[in-house]
């Protein structure tokens, strides 16, 4: 008889486990575009799903990978290509638009899988050969994409080989762990940063002011990118007595990128300052901080979409996206976000919003 905890037996369980969340994945993608934001654009879902694809040939089998990318295929078919709700299709460029989706879909599938069925029968020299080549033709698959999504997926896949390696310690493990859930987070915020250029993109982006004390919103920053802040100290200084009139979700999003841009570049243990007040109708926000500053060439540049300054290449991650989300989440309240270099060095961003300012009561409740 055959012993149902061997692994020809948890291989099949696992595999349809991972096909089950693959397709609950696709299926909450979908309703998320098709639903909620009313978003039909193919590049932003294809793009969605290639990540999906992805990280299930991560963790799965290649004939797992396979199955995601022809149901991603059909789905980005029928849902968001004209016209909607059938299998056929208006424009013939949108076949080679599938056709090129289904094979980067493959190609990466493949690669990644291979590259984590070889990393426990290869020694140190050749799995470092092997990541190398990973991370470049990965590089190379999703530079088309215009989105840097190479070190959270090494990162992961090297993790979770050595998972399953017999020579982990408990301690390396959960080592293992917390490098799968920091990168994991990562790639989440790089999904939420699609969700919200798509949304600025397509004018979803609908303002919901209401009064609220500006230390909440600063906070809810701060909770957003904490692990991009972890090293370096803060220095607030909100001079705001009251409660203003803002949307408290789009501010705290838009001030969490600048504070994200800022973790960032300045170099570890140097302070990030946080700077608020309320002037002239308007609510003033500033970020401030000691690095290098910007260059002269990237002042005009650096809210523009998917643009990477001079010092792009001292991070290991990032997309281009967080300052021109910034400037949309601003202009949708009608705001906007300026950038400069601090007379005492480092770089600054400025964030103003036209609002109103209302005093507390003596007792702590707001004044009506």
């Amino acid at each position: 008889m055959t012993n149902p905890t061997s692994p020809t037996h948890r291989r099949p369980r696992a595999e349809f486990w991972h096909a089950a969340g693959a397709l609950a994945a696709l299926a909450t993608v979908t309703a998320a575009y098709e639903v909620w934001l009313g978003l039909r654009n193919p590049t932003v879902v294809g793009l969605s799903f290639l990540m999906i694809v992805l990280l299930v040939a991560a963790a799965s089998t290649l004939r797992v990978a396979v199955a995601t990318s022809v149901l991603a295929l059909l789905a980005l078919n029928y849902f968001f290509m004209p016209p909607v709700g059938t299998f056929r299709l208006e424009d013939p460029e949108n076949w080679v638009a599938l056709l090129v989706f289904l094979v980067v879909s493959y190609v990466g599938s493949r690669l990644s899988v291979m590259a984590r069925e070889r990393a426990a029968l290869v020694v140190e020299r050749q799995e470092a050969d092997r990541m190398r080549q990973s991370a470049e033709l990965k590089s190379a698959l999703l530079s088309s994409l215009g989105h840097n999504l190479k070190t959270p997926l090494t990162a992961i896949t090297v993790a979770t080989d050595n998972l399953r390696a017999n020579w982990a310690s408990e301690d390396q493990r959960r080592e293992q762990l917390d490098l799968v859930a920091s990168e994991v987070a990562r790639l989440n915020r790089l999904f939420q940063n699609v969700v919200d250029m798509a949304r600025i993109e397509t004018g979803g982006v609908a303002p919901a002011p209401e009064w609220v004390h500006l230390a909440d919103i600063v906070d809810a920053a701060l909770q957003q990118v904490e692990r991009a802040l972890v090293h370096h100290p803060l220095d607030l200084d909100i001079d705001v007595a009251g409660t203003v009139r803002v949307d408290p979700r789009l501010t705290a999003a838009a001030l969490a990128h600048v504070l994200e841009n800022a973790g960032q570049y300045a170099p570890p243990g140097s302070p990030i300052s946080v700077s608020a007040q309320f002037a002239g109708g308007e609510l003033r926000l500033a970020v401030r901080d000691r690095g290098q500053g910007i260059a002269a060439e990237d002042l005009q540049s650096v809210f523009e979409q998917f643009y990477r300054g001079a010092g792009a290449g001292r991070r290991s991650f990032g997309t281009g996206m967080g300052l021109a989300i910034t400037r949309g989440l601003l202009a949708a309240q009608g705001g906007q976000v300026r950038a400069g270099n601090h007379p005492g060095g480092g770089a600054q961003f400025t964030m103003t919003i036209p609002s109103s300012l209302r005093a507390d009561s003596p007792a702590g409740r707001e004044a009506p």
